[in-house]
This record gives C-alpha cells, sequence and structure tokens, in this order.
C-alpha cells in the first residue's frame, strides 16, 4: 500500500472516523508481507568489518531506560552479511542452549548462554574469551520460552546475573572482578552512571559497581528494570517505580506488565497484560494516556519523534505500527505494515527500524514512510539487535550471532 494512503488511513482511525474491523485481524490496512527492495544473501566465509563500527550498544535495549534507539545510522540500504558465528553449547541433558540479547562495547560482543558467557571480536566474530556460569533466566520477550538472562556492559566490564551471583568481568580477557554471592539473579541487569540494579531473590538490589557491595534491597519482584532520573521502574506482578537512592517506593500500578518498561521524558511505557500500551507519569504513576484497540502491543521502541511497537491480535496477522509523539495524549499512528504472525520491534535508529518477524526473518523499514528498505531471510530469527553506527549485530534462539553492514 502506498505510504500516502497508510498514512491517510491511519489518520482516520487516530481520529475515531474508521470503523473496527471485524474479526481478529490487525487493525492496519495495508494487508500483505512487505517487499523489501534487497534481500540479504547469507554468506559462509567471514570477511569481517573493513572499518569497525564505532558506537556501542552496552544494555539489551541500548540504554537504561529500555528505549531500544540508538541514535546512529546504518549507512547502506543493502548491507551484507560481513561475518557469522555459533556460540551455543550443549548441555549434560544434550539440548542446544539458547543464547540472550547481545550487547556490544569497546569492539566486543557480549552474549550470556546457559552455561556461561561468551564475547566475540566485533571486527570479524572470532571468540575472545568464555567463561563458565549458570545463568539467571528470564521470559523471553518474543514467545519462545526462557533465556539466559542478558547482561550488561560498562566501564570496561561486562555484568552478569546467574543462578547463584551477581558478576562482573573484565572486557578485555573476562577475569572475574568482583562476585558477590549473598544473592543469586533472576533478571536482567541495568547500569548507570551511579550503581549496578539487579532482579535478584531477595528482591530488586542496587550494588556498588567498584567492588559489588549490596547497598540496598527492595522486596518487589520482577525481572526487568529501567532506571531514569533517579527512579527505578520495575515491571513484575505490579509497575513499581521506587528511589535509585534510597529505595522508598514512589508508586505502584496493578497494570501486571510484560516484558521491559521503557522511560522517555518522564513518561513510563507500559505493555499491560490485556495488550494495551498505556503511558504513565514517571513522578506518580498517573495515567497520561492508553491506546486499546483490543489487540495486544508489544513493548515498544521509543526515540524522540515516535514510538514503534508490533500489535498482535491473537492467532491472525500482526502488524509493525509507527505512532508520532504527542506532547498532550496518546501518541498518533503514523504508518503501519502488515507482517505474519508473531514477531517484535527489536530495535530503532536514525533511519530505520528494524522487526523480527517469525516467517519473514529480520526487517528493516525507513522511520517515516515505513517503506521495507531490506530483509534478511526467514531461516534467520533474530532474539535482539545491537544496532551500530555503521552496523548492526543479531543473534538467534539458536546461538548464530550475525554482523551486518557494508556499502
Amino acid at each position: 500500500m502506498p505510504s500516502t494512503l497508510r498514512r491517510t488511513f491511519l489518520g482516520m482511525v487516530a481520529t475515531g472516523t474508521v470503523a473496527s474491523i471485524a474479526g481478529c485481524s490487525s487493525s492496519c490496512p495495508d494487508s500483505g508481507a512487505p517487499d523489501p527492495s534487497h534481500t540479504v544473501e547469507p554468506r559462509t566465509a567471514n570477511s569481517g568489518f573493513e572499518t569497525v563500527p564505532d558506537s556501542s550498544w552496552p544494555s539489551p535495549r541500548f540504554d537504561a531506560a529500555n528505549t531500544g534507539y540508538a541514535p546512529v545510522k546504518m549507512a547502506t540500504t543493502t548491507p551484507s552479511v560481513q561475518w557469522q558465528t555459533d556460540i551455543s553449547t550443549t548441555s549434560a541433558s544434550n539440548d542446544t542452549g539458547g543464547a540472550s540479547a547481545v550487547v556490544v562495547a569497546d569492539e566486543t560482543v557480549v552474549s550470556t548462554m546457559p552455561t556461561g558467557v561468551v564475547a566475540l571480536s566485533l571486527r570479524d566474530g572470532t571468540e575472545q574469551w568464555r567463561r563458565e556460569f549458570t545463568s539467571a533466566t528470564v521470559p523471553s520477550t518474543v514467545d519462545i520460552g526462557d533465556n539466559p538472562a542478558p547482561p550488561v556492559m560498562a566501564n570496561g566490564r561486562v555484568y552478569l546475573a546467574t543462578a547463584d551471583s551477581v558478576v562482573a568481568l573484565a572486557v578485555d580477557d573476562g577475569t572475574v572482578v568482583w562476585r558477590n554471592t549473598d544473592v543469586a539473579g533472576t533478571g536482567v541487569p541495568v547500569v548507570t552512571d551511579a550503581a549496578l540494579f539487579v532482579p535478584t531473590t531477595d528482591g530488586v538490589a542496587r550494588f556498588d559497581t567498584t567492588d559489588g557491595h549490596r547497598q540496598w534491597t527492595v522486596p518487589a519482584d520482577g525481572t526487568r528494570l529501567a532506571v531514569a532520573d533517579g527512579t527505578v521502574v520495575i515491571n513484575g506482578e505490579q509497575v513499581v517505580a521506587v528511589d535509585a537512592d534510597t529505595s522508598e517506593v514512589r508508586w505502584r500500578r496493578s497494570d501486571r506488565p510484560t516484558g521491559y518498561p521503557v522511560v522517555v521524558d518522564r513518561t513510563v511505557y507500559v505493555s499491560g497484560s490485556y495488550g494495551e500500551l498505556i503511558g504513565r507519569s514517571l513522578t506518580d504513576g498517573t495515567e497520561q494516556w492508553r491506546i486499546d484497540r483490543g489487540r495486544s502491543f508489544e513493548v515498544p521502541v521509543v526515540t524522540p519523534e515516535s514510538v514503534y511497537a508490533i500489535e498482535r491480535p491473537g492467532e491472525a496477522s500482526s502488524a509493525t505500527f509507527a505512532f508520532d509523539r504527542v506532547d498532550d495524549g496518546p501518541p498518533e499512528p503514523r504508518w503501519c505494515s502488515e507482517i505474519n504472525l508473531g514477531g517484535a520491534v527489536t530495535a530503532a535508529a536514525d533511519d530505520g527500524v528494524f522487526t523480527f518477524q517469525r516467517d519473514d526473518g529480520l526487517t528493516a523499514f525507513t522511520t517515516r514512510f515505513g517503506e521495507a528498505v531490506w530483509q534478511y531471510p526467514a531461516e534467520y530469527q533474530a532474539v535482539s539487535l545491537a544496532v551500530l553506527d555503521g552496523g548492526i549485530v543479531s543473534v538467534s534462539p539458536d546461538g548464530t550471532v550475525v554482523a551486518l553492514g557494508g556499502e
């Protein structure tokens, strides 16, 4: 469907002048799978980046606020595979372990496996080091069971939540800098300039990044956190906001959220258990707006101008939606693109929005009009993306790590 028609239709949806679409289909009028102008072909031999991307993606969703947005550009509409490697391991039961989301810093790619953590060279994917730990596990954000809790990186260190501890490793060689065995990790860590925050068996805890001693613990459940403006937002049975310095609980809301909380400009974006997308004030938790079409919205990616999310109506086709952010109201639909069953918006950059689709693989759309630019084929299913300045690193559930880029 042409972009102008998409935008006109979506504007009518936003103002309520179009009746809801019957049945369980998505509310996106753009029927049919996207038709990208370029297909990325698999590559059997690794050549590596000629110029290593000069940027980082240090957290599973780029930053402590979980925006999923990096202010960089891919710089090409026809990327190719720069390198590919398999980091999977086999457990004692002969089951191949899955991989966590990747994080990237200091020209190093890091991912956790059920049996430990592995670091790769960003240039060519060669393994730099591997350390054995029993990783903490978290529910997948794309409905593929449980995954190892991903690491985070900062100031030359890799931070992990394991089944019996919280650990800091040196990025360059994987040596243990410190290990706190007082608690077991149960979720995804978040690191800031001030501290490390980790879901644990005792609750959400704050650790000193220098030596790993525990500074406070708040008795709140939840496997995924966001930290912004001096506040820790916890997604568990409730949404809970606590003071990052004192652990004082500021507010609670019974949204029963799914996935990551996202915080941008003092608004908390919550994907509720009934599929609604809710904006709450970071200050006191009051509801600022709500998008509820009777369908399920996945955890959004939020940029300075836009909100991107997958609408999932159930058993029918899903759709990628782009919304314009509005100062005093709910985001307004700008474009959409129907996809096959399942999927998620995984990341955004200044010039692209990247979605994982179960049947169509990894697809890149233009940010303004939603045109499909390129696609990596269906046999490759990404758990997550690290979007860099001139490249992308992604990992599949089976532990295949792929770097895309080039001219």
